[in-house]
């Protein structure tokens, strides 16, 4: 079954506090895109099997968090939606 990102397809925003402030955390994009030179053309999912986290298993997209408060970077873990949440909900 096919998953996607509800952040990198304009269906929500992201929506994650600052774990240091808790100021709400701006979206500075996938974490895949930051691997290198020609990481934002790689295939999403040949980029979660060699990046440590657990993503792929369990269908999340990595993007990266910016607090614009404290300056911190922050992984946060957007769970990915099947077809069915995009037509029952």
């Amino acid at each position: 079954m096919d998953h996607l990102c509800p952040v990198c397809n304009g269906l929500a925003s992201l929506s994650q506090a600052c774990q240091r402030c808790g100021t709400l955390l701006a979206d500075a994009g996938r974490l895949y895109d930051y691997y290198g030179d020609y990481s934002p053309y790689r295939e999403i999912d040949d980029a979660k099997l060699d990046n440590g986290y657990p993503d792929r298993r369990n269908h999340q997209c990595l993007h990266t968090g910016w607090c614009s408060f404290c300056q911190a970077e922050q992984t946060v873990a957007v769970q990915e939606w099947t077809p069915d949440k995009l037509f029952y909900e």
